[in-house]
Order: C-alpha cells, then structure tokens, then sequence
C-alpha cells in the first residue's frame, strides 16, 4: 500500500482538479452537488492515505491524532459553510481545504513541530473566516472610511521599518507579546479597501462622465507610493511588487485606460532596475536565478536544490519519505511546492497549479457578477493579490522569475499568511453571499 501510494495521491488530486474546471458545464449550481460531494471524499481520502504513509514510514502513533484532528476541522468547515452560508461557493470551500489537506500532509512529513502548529493556525483562521461574510452584509459602512485605511495601513509599516525583525536581509516581521507576524499581508487587506474607496467615492467622480477626478487619483498614487517606498525601504521588495501589481489593475479596472498599465509595468520595470542597482540581496537573488550552478554552495544553493527535487520527483514523485526535501533551506516556506513536486510528483503540483487558477477564476468571476462598482472593485483587487501571488511563489522556485520570499497561499507554512488569505477568501465568499441576497431582493421588490 505505502508503494502505492504515490498513484492514489496522484490520481485522487486529478480527479479533484478536472471536478474543480467540469463543474462549470452546469450552470445551476443544483446540479453541481454530486461534484462537490466527489470531492470532498478525494480530498479525505487524498489526506488519509498521505498520513497512513507517514504513519507506516514513522510509527508515531501521535500522527494519527493529527491526522485525525484534522479531517474533523477539514469537514467542520464545509459543513458549517454550507449550513451557515448555503448561497457561499462549495466550490471555494473545498479548494480551500484540497489546499490544506496537502500542505498538512507535506508539514507532518517534513516538521511535525510545524505541522501541529500549521493545524492550530488553520484552525483559528477557520474560525475567523466562518465570522467574516457575516459582517460583509454591512461592508457599505467601510466604504465611507477608506482614508482611516490607508492611513492605517502606512502607519503600521512605519512601526515596522522602525522596529521590524530582520529576516534574510529585509525587514519584515513584528513581534507583540512573544507573537512573531508579517505586517504587510495584513497592510495589503487595508490597501485594497483604500483603492477601492478612492477610486469609487461619488463625491470625487465627474458628474458627467462619471470618471474619477484626477486629484483624487493623484492623491490615490501618492499614497500607494508611501505604503510601497516603505516596503522598498525594509528591502521587502517582493511585497512592494505586489503592492504596485495590485494597485495597477485595480486603477486600470476602474478607469479602463490601457494606459494605465503601460505606465504600470514600465513604472515596475524600472523600479526592479534600481533595486538591482541599489540593494546588494537582490543582486544575489538575480545571479542566482540567471544561472544558480555558477555559485551552487552559495547564492544559487536554494534554487539549485529546488529544481534538483523538482527534476527528480518525475511525474509520480519518489512518495513521501522518499526523497531530500530538508535540503532546501526553508522549504516548508517559500519552497513547499518543489517538496511537493519531488514527494508527491509534478502530476500533483501541476494540480496545485490549476486548483489556484480555479481559484483566481472564481474570484474574478464573483466580482465581474458584482455590480456594486465599490465591491466589484475590491474583489477585483483581492483576485489580483492572490493570483500574482500563487506566480511570484511558483515562478521562484521553479526559476521562471527570481526568488521574492513570497510564501504559496494556503499551502506553505506561515501563520500571517494562512490567516490572512482565510480573510481574503472569506472576503470574497461574503461578497458572493451579498450579491446573491441583493439579486434575491431586487427580485421579490
């Protein structure tokens, strides 16, 4: 069975994928039941056979337990999703915890320490994100305070350029009462509510055109260059690549002038030049993905040993317990999913892949439904972080970009993250709920 087992993961997590892309051929979401039933159990049974193996390869009975634990929290959520919020997106939810259920079974393998802690983070992330669509009915009231947002949002990067961690050359951790967290993921939730606000507010549109005045959107520019000169400040430039992706397609979507991202990704590419030019890390993380085997015990070790486990997991992986995966420094981070690919094979990460592009595929679908320009504008601005962030995380470790210390949403280690991206999807879930009482009520009216 433990030999095996490869296959089954395999095949289990490319049944899940196909059902996550089939159930769009219907368009009720009645007649999607069954699919979403089919995969809750591969998930479950996905999550099962990769404990067993460790149970097998280990024989710590404490596994088990966890193992345990967690298809009880895995289950708890669809249920009291579906009860809770029976208009929310099962299809969602169960990407949410197909996600899960692999970074729990990979964590074990690799740190039982950090998978019981992974366990008790998704856990109070779960238990937040069940809150969140409830206060979403009364999002109109945060519209109206955008500038606290923002203002919000810049002040706690300052606190964290003043009195941040230092952490592979970038400032980028606060610790508050023996808690360690990441202040940007976060500061992002609050910058995206901001843009939406500026770009929205009625009181600073045209009245004949209906487009957004242009001090507004110059003051909108100032601010986002605050929040992203800080980031570049602390030398945490990858969030600062997210802060500007983020709010250039957030602008585009609100003014509709290809212009808008012209300038963007020129504006981007120059200011990559200077980072280059300016900060002596990123340099290193460039040579390293130009060419990581010219200076493989140094620079180049960590993309090196990435590929080196990607190119030997083959299709199927070497199975878990099977290969080398501690060899790559913080591999439960940033390079979960070359472990993934050596251990549970490419088959799977490419799974990963396409479970996040259903994702992003759904967040945008839920804000292009949203007509409230306001809403339709933030869930615009929440697709975009998490799908350029699923990139720079991938990009990195497979060396189609270079490395920016961004963690894969849902899947790596990572308590600011794992709680954070809980917000975001609960976020557009709540969106989803909303429009769809809205729809109902215009309906009956």
């Amino acid at each position: 069975m433990a030999g095996l087992s490869k296959y089954f993961i395999a095949i289990f997590v490319i049944f899940y994928t196909f059902h996550c892309f089939a159930v769009f051929s219907y368009k009720r979401e009645e007649d999607r039941s069954l699919f979403y039933v089919f995969q809750n159990v591969l998930m479950a049974m996905t999550h099962l056979i990769g404990f067993y193996v460790l149970y097998v390869k280990t024989e710590d009975p404490t596994l088990m337990l966890l193992c345990v634990l967690e298809e009880l929290l895995l289950f708890a959520m669809i249920i009291l999703f579906r009860f809770i919020y029976p208009l929310a997106s099962r299809l969602i939810t169960n990407n949410i915890c197909m996600l899960l259920a692999i970074s729990f079974v990979m964590l074990a393998r690799l740190s039982y320490t950090r998978a019981w802690k992974q366990f008790a983070i998704a856990t109070v992330g779960a238990a937040v994100a069940l809150a969140i669509p409830y206060f979403i009915q009364r999002i109109y009231l945060i519209r109206y305070y955008y500038w606290a947002a923002g203002i919000a949002g810049l002040a706690v990067l300052l606190i964290m350029m003043t009195v941040g961690t230092v952490t592979n050359g970038s400032k980028i951790s606060l610790t508050i009462f023996g808690v360690t967290f990441l202040p940007s993921e976060f500061v992002r939730l609050l910058y995206i509510f901001f843009i939406a606000g500026m770009l929205t507010d009625p009181d600073h549109r045209n009245k004949d055109t209906g487009r957004i005045e242009l001090p507004q959107l110059a003051a909108c520019f100032i601010i986002a260059a605050a929040h992203i000169g800080i980031l570049a400040l602390c030398k945490d430039l990858g969030s600062a690549l997210m802060f500007c992706v983020i709010l250039v397609f957030m602008v585009y979507m609100a003014t509709r002038a290809p212009v808008v991202l012209i300038a963007g990704f020129g504006g981007m590419a120059a200011a990559s030049m200077a980072g280059y030019r300016l900060f002596a890390h990123v340099r290193n993380r460039v040579r390293a993905w130009r060419d990581p085997f010219a200076d493989i015990e140094g620079s180049g070790y960590q993309v090196a040993q990435s590929l080196f486990a990607i190119g030997t997991g083959s299709w199927f992986g070497l199975g878990l317990m099977g290969g080398s995966p501690k060899a790559i420094p913080e591999v439960a981070k940033d390079f979960i999913f070359a472990a993934i690919s050596e251990e549970m094979g490419a088959l799977t990460a490419l799974c990963i892949i396409l479970i996040s592009l259903s994702n992003f595929l759904m967040f945008m679908n839920i804000s292009m439904s949203i007509t409230d320009i306001y809403l339709r504008l933030m869930a615009v601005g929440l697709a975009v972080n998490y799908g350029f962030q699923v990139i720079l995380t991938i990009g990195g470790v497979t060396k189609f970009i270079p490395l920016t210390g961004i963690t894969l949403p849902l899947v790596s280690y990572g308590g600011s993250s794992v709680i954070v991206t809980f917000i975001y999807f609960s976020i557009i879930q709540g969106l989803y709920v909303l429009e769809h009482n809205l729809k109902m009520y215009d309906e009956y009216d």
